[in-house]
């Protein structure tokens, strides 16, 4: 079973979206291995995911109604909400919404994390604000260079081991080339993973990170997400990135849930 990253505990965009996704009106990741402390607003579609107000996982606001998530942090139907707005954990100043549907890809494999994603569609839209905003989902052809400016975000442990932060935590990374990581990780690695961080290790998400974003800024200065934080081996380990699903393979199946 593959270690998961749940609490141990040419460029194509989608016009009719990209006009309000992916912005951060306020600035002009378990905890992120090689991280800094976030800004609030400065990930505004990160959002804690909580089951029985217990952070799991973290999640990203797609639409003022959806989020992504890891399938595999979401093994109950019910009792989840999100906390949204707040780099504070424990979600003071934030805003918790109810989720009342959650839908697992139903290719999701639990064995090898291939298809790790679920959309979560909350109860009420979250009212969008400085704090809270969507981020851009590319088309399925969207290409993420290698040479992106990218991030990962999550509440995780700053090390191998370790508790929950409090404050968010950012940290950049670069997309790995499929070949180099499956050097790694084998054939483990499907065409719906991909890898980012670095192959001499230091940042990478960390335990409880599951689930939140892998984003990579596009040169019209909007956000998007590149990838959904799945599993790795270890955490930073030399040669051992960490692994997310690839949000262009499972774009169709999201489109079927909803309207764009």
């Amino acid at each position: 079973t593959a270690p998961t990253r749940l609490m141990k505990g040419t460029v194509v965009i989608n016009t009719k979206l990209a006009d309000h996704c992916g912005v951060r009106p306020a600035v002009g990741y378990h905890r992120i291995i090689g991280g800094v402390t976030a800004r609030r607003g400065e990930w505004p579609w990160i959002g804690s995911l909580q089951y029985q107000r217990l952070h799991i996982c973290g999640a990203t606001l797609i639409h003022n109604k959806w989020l992504l998530t890891a399938a595999h942090c979401v093994n109950s139907p019910t009792n989840w909400a999100v906390s949204l707005g707040s780099v504070l954990r424990s979600g003071v100043g934030a805003l918790v919404v109810p989720i009342q549907r959650v839908i697992i890809h139903p290719a999701f494999n639990g064995t090898n994390m291939n298809h790790d994603v679920a959309l979560l569609e909350l109860s009420v839209p979250a009212p969008m604000s400085y704090t809270i905003q969507p981020v851009c989902l590319p088309s399925p052809v969207h290409r993420f260079l290698r040479t992106a400016e990218c991030f990962i975000a999550g509440w995780g442990s700053m090390k191998e081991g370790g508790s929950l932060t409090n404050l968010l935590q950012k940290a950049a990374v670069s997309i790995i080339d499929q070949t180099d990581c499956r050097q790694s990780y084998g054939n483990v690695l499907t065409t719906n993973m991909m890898c980012a961080g670095f192959m001499q290790g230091g940042k990478d998400t960390c335990l409880g990170d599951s689930g939140g974003p892998l984003t990579c800024r596009h040169l019209s200065g909007q956000w998007f997400i590149a990838g959904v934080t799945s599993w790795g081996h270890g955490c930073g380990r030399t040669g051992f990135p960490g692994v997310y699903t690839r949000v262009t393979s499972i774009r169709k199946w999201i489109s079927t849930h909803l309207p764009f």
